[in-house]
C-alpha cells in the first residue's frame, strides 16, 4: 500500500491492528505517526496509551506493554521504531512474537516502522499475510508539486507559478539518484519564506545548489538566440566559480548529444518524461533537451555534434588552452543555422 492510500484510510478512521511501515521518506512517516497518535487516541490520556519502543527490543517488555488494557480509551498504540525486528531478530524471540501476533488483543494497535526488511523472515511473511504493509518512499511528481505549493501557502508566502515550477525543478528532490528528502526541501522553503523579497529565480538560486547543467543550458539557450557574448560570459562565470574547463566542455558535449537523442526519441513518439527514463537523465535535463530539440533540425544537431567531437579531439591531442578551444566550439556552434 502506498502513502496516499494509507493516509485516506486513516482519514476515514480506519486502522488495522498490525501495521508495518517501510521506506525512507522520514518526513511522511513522522507525519503518519503523529496523525495516528492524534486521531485514534483521546488527548487527555494519550501519554498513557501511546508507547514508543526504540533502541534495544526486549520481547518480554513488549508483550507486557502490548497486553495491558488501555487507560480510559478504546485503544493502546505501540510504536516499534527501527529496531531491526524484520532483519536481525533471533529465532526464539521471533517465534514468541509470532505467537502473540496470532492472537493480538482487540484493543491493541501495533505500528512497526523499519527502513529495511528481510522478506524471507517468518515475521515479514506473517505481516504480509495478516497485517497492513505500507511503503513510504519519495513522492511522485504530481504529489510533490501539490506538497510544495501547500507548504508555501502554509507559510503565507506568495510565489508565482513560474517560480514554483523553477523551485521544484531545482530542488533536485525528484531525481532518483538524489539523497534529498522532504525535510531538506521544507528547510529550504522555510529559509525562502523568511526572506522579505519576492521569490524569483535569482532568489531561489541563493538558497539552492543549482546543478551545473542548468548553466550549461543557459549557455545553449544564448547560443540558440545568437547571443554569443552571453554564452561566453556564462562560460567565464562557471570557470571563475571553480568549475574545471574540462568538465564544462564535457557537459556541453553531453547535452548536445542528449538533445540529438531526444529529438530522435520524440520523433518516435516518446514524451519528455519517458525520454528521461529511456536516457537515464534527470527530468529537468530531459525537459530542456526536448525544448532545444524543437529549435534545431537534425542536420544542425549532427553538425554541432561533429564540431564538439573535433574540439574534443583537439583538446586531447594539441595541448592548446582548453578555455580557447571551448570558445572556439561556441563560436562554431553559433554559426550553425
Amino acid at each position: 500500500m502506498d502513502f496516499m492510500t494509507y493516509y485516506k484510510q486513516l482519514r476515514n478512521n480506519e486502522i488495522a491492528s498490525l501495521n508495518l511501515i517501510t521506506g525512507r521518506e522520514q518526513y511522511l512517516i513522522d507525519n503518519i505517526i503523529k496523525m495516528i497518535e492524534s486521531n485514534f487516541l483521546s488527548k487527555a490520556y494519550k501519554d498513557l496509551n501511546f508507547t514508543i519502543i526504540e533502541g534495544v527490543f526486549d520481547i518480554d517488555q513488549f508483550l507486557n506493554i502490548s497486553e495491558t488494557l488501555p487507560f480510559f480509551d478504546e485503544r493502546r498504540i505501540v510504536f516499534i521504531n527501527n529496531v531491526n525486528l524484520f532483519k536481525n531478530m533471533k529465532e526464539d524471540a521471533e517465534l514468541k512474537l509470532l505467537d502473540f501476533l496470532k492472537s493480538i488483543p482487540e484493543q491493541t494497535v501495533l505500528l512497526f516502522v523499519e527502513k529495511e526488511v528481510d522478506k524471507r523472515k517468518k515475521l515479514y511473511k506473517f505481516m504480509a499475510k495478516e497485517g497492513t504493509l505500507i511503503t513510504i518512499d519519495k513522492m511522485t511528481h504530481s504529489d510533490f508539486v501539490k506538497w510544495v505549493n501547500k507548504k508555501f501557502k502554509e507559510y503565507n508566502k506568495p510565489i508565482s507559478n513560474h517560480a514554483l515550477n523553477y523551485f521544484i525543478e531545482m530542488s533536485n528532490y525528484l531525481d532518483k539518484e538524489s539523497n534529498k528528502n522532504l525535510y531538506d526541501v521544507d528547510n529550504t522553503i522555510k529559509s525562502l519564506v523568511n526572506n522579505e523579497r519576492e521569490i524569483t529565480e535569482s532568489v531561489i538560486n541563493q538558497y539552492l545548489e543549482i546543478p551545473i547543467e542548468h548553466n550549461i543550458f543557459k549557455m545553449i539557450d544564448a547560443i540558440s538566440e545568437k547571443k554569443i557574448q552571453t554564452s561566453l560570459l556564462i562560460l567565464n562565470e562557471l570557470v571563475g566559480n571553480g568549475e574545471p574547463e574540462i568538465k564544462v566542455f564535457y557537459l556541453i558535449n553531453q547535452q548536445f548529444r542528449n538533445i540529438l537523442k531526444t529529438k530522435y526519441l520524440i520523433k518516435s513518439g516518446y514524451s519528455s518524461d519517458s525520454v528521461a527514463t529511456k536516457l537515464g537523465i534527470h527530468p529537468f535535463v530531459a525537459k530542456k533537451a526536448a525544448h532545444f530539440a524543437n529549435q534545431y533540425s537534425f542536420e544542425s544537431l549532427h553538425k554541432i555534434v561533429d564540431i564538439v567531437e573535433t574540439v574534443d579531439t583537439e583538446m586531447k591531442s594539441t595541448g592548446l588552452s582548453p578555455h580557447l578551444l571551448i570558445e572556439k566550439a561556441l563560436f562554431e556552434i553559433h554559426t550553425v543555422g
